[in-house]
């Protein structure tokens, strides 16, 4: 089969597409015939040797994907060859007793070969069969942002009608927290630097919508916009750089699961102080992804709801590298995903 690996995780330019044997299911193993996959930011971050440390540069990228079963291992249950499936990224995390360091050794596209090859080798016990109203496009660009978004916004923060939600930028993350907020009910509050986009969230749903370039206080813009309400819910994609501003757009008693750190890394010093948080009570959470039943959870949302994830630009699986380069420049709006067959 044709696969691509990441190489010596120094950048984008040394992804290499390789032939590789094809994989073969063991007893509660089915493999995967590829159709497509999507891009995460973790994606590009795996690339430039910034997520994690000492993985082979053999390994298979990409934790988004959805295809058909070709082939079933022995003993495998409850599945069957042509069922259209995906999976959660940490495979072994399935329920909500099941979190510990372990899963982190079998996590799509990092510490086990992911989804940007002709096919790949799954345990059946992650692999959900997918009804036929979610189209490719979005089951290949869902799970990390269904698993991450459910369980920071309705699991952790209990998003529900009459709540408010804020997300800032307009990445994956993002617009699928709009779009399964406006879902569920709750209103909705996001910040971009482009009006454009802002505009297009608007056109989704989007309640409030504050151009943090524009005002450098986005925080007190988002108070004056809600009567000083601020957001009862926060999926937090830009971290610790700009917590002080988070944590002044939150309202009293609400909740942030802190997802990513897109205002610098994971290991930035915290811009707020503690008075802050006790003053409103808030409370915060790390979200790590989520399970299968958080994943499976939000299908069923997308399938009730009929939501279409929005995909920026689709490239070709020889086009691999233009994609990264895609979503390393910020120029897109939700999810870029690869077509593999």
């Amino acid at each position: 089969m044709k696969a691509w690996e990441i190489g010596e995780q120094t950048g984008i330019d040394v992804l290499r597409q390789v032939e590789r044997d094809d994989p073969i299911a063991g007893p509660g193993e089915i493999v995967v015939k590829v159709t497509a996959a999507g891009l995460n930011y973790r994606d590009l971050m795996m690339v430039r040797g910034l997520y994690g440390s000492d993985h082979p540069d053999n390994r298979i990228p990409l934790t988004d994907g959805v295809g058909v079963i070709e082939t079933l291992g022995d003993g495998v249950e409850g599945l069957a060859i042509g069922d259209r499936v995906a999976a959660q990224n940490f495979l072994p995390w399935l329920d909500d007793g099941g979190f510990g360091f372990h899963v982190f050794g079998q996590d799509v596209g990092i510490t086990a070969d992911g989804w940007l090859a002709e096919k790949i080798k799954l345990p059946a016990s992650a692999a959900i069969k997918l009804p036929d109203s979610i189209s490719d496009e979005t089951a290949a660009t869902l799970a990390v942002v269904a698993c991450t978004v459910w369980h920071a916004m309705v699991a952790f923060g209990g998003a529900a009608p009459g709540k408010l939600v804020l997300a800032q930028g307009t990445g994956g993350v993002s617009i699928f927290a709009l779009q399964l907020a406006k879902a569920i009910g709750a209103e909705f509050a996001i910040t971009s630097s482009s009006e454009e986009k802002l505009a297009k969230a608007r056109e989704m749903g989007a309640d409030y919508t504050i151009n943090y370039r524009d005002t450098d206080d986005w925080a007190a813009a988002l108070l004056e916009a809600t009567g000083g309400r601020g957001a009862d819910v926060v999926v937090d994609t830009i971290g610790f750089g700009e917590m002080a501003q988070t944590m002044a757009a939150t309202a009293v008693e609400g909740r942030i699961g802190t997802v990513g750190a897109l205002s610098g890394t994971p290991q930035d010093a915290a811009t707020f102080s503690q008075g802050a948080m006790l003053g409103k009570n808030i409370t915060l959470k790390g979200i790590t992804s989520g399970h299968r039943g958080m994943f499976e959870a939000a299908l069923k949302v997308v399938a009730e709801h009929d939501i279409e994830m929005l995909i920026d630009r689709s490239f070709a699986f020889d086009e691999a590298k233009a994609a990264y380069e895609h979503l390393e420049s910020g120029a897109h709006m939700g999810k870029v995903m690869i077509r593999v067959s």
